[in-house]
């Protein structure tokens, strides 16, 4: 039986696997780039002002936020009311978006040495 992780140890297990879902979706990305330039030129306006990476990074946040969001509210539906979901959701995804931003901040400065 394998001893039980402590909590660095899974947060730092759990954010490989976020670094490895993100590389895997944007190996994925890279396989289809023409598809996927194709696709997102027909969905705007003015196709010649399309950034690819811009528009697949909004689409794919819009997702995962989707995603993130439903599974969030399904498990506080038994401890929070609707608002407090919402709230709670808003505020845990601000601190998530802040400590990428935070960790960016880090790897820049620290490869800047």
């Amino acid at each position: 039986m394998e001893p039980m992780m402590d909590r660095d140890q899974i947060v730092k297990q759990l954010a490989g696997l976020e670094v490895d879902l993100i590389n895997r979706i944007w190996g994925c990305v890279a396989e289809e780039e023409d598809t996927f330039e194709f696709i997102s030129r027909q969905l705007v306006d003015k196709p010649e002002d399309v950034d690819l990476q811009n528009f697949i990074n909004h689409a794919l946040t819009g997702v995962l936020l989707a995603v993130a969001f439903f599974r969030f509210k399904e498990t506080m539906k038994p401890f929070l009311g609707p608002k407090e979901i919402e709230e709670a959701f808003m505020r845990m995804a601000h601190n998530k978006a802040k400590n990428v931003v935070d960790h960016w901040h880090e790897q820049s400065e620290g490869s800047a040495d």
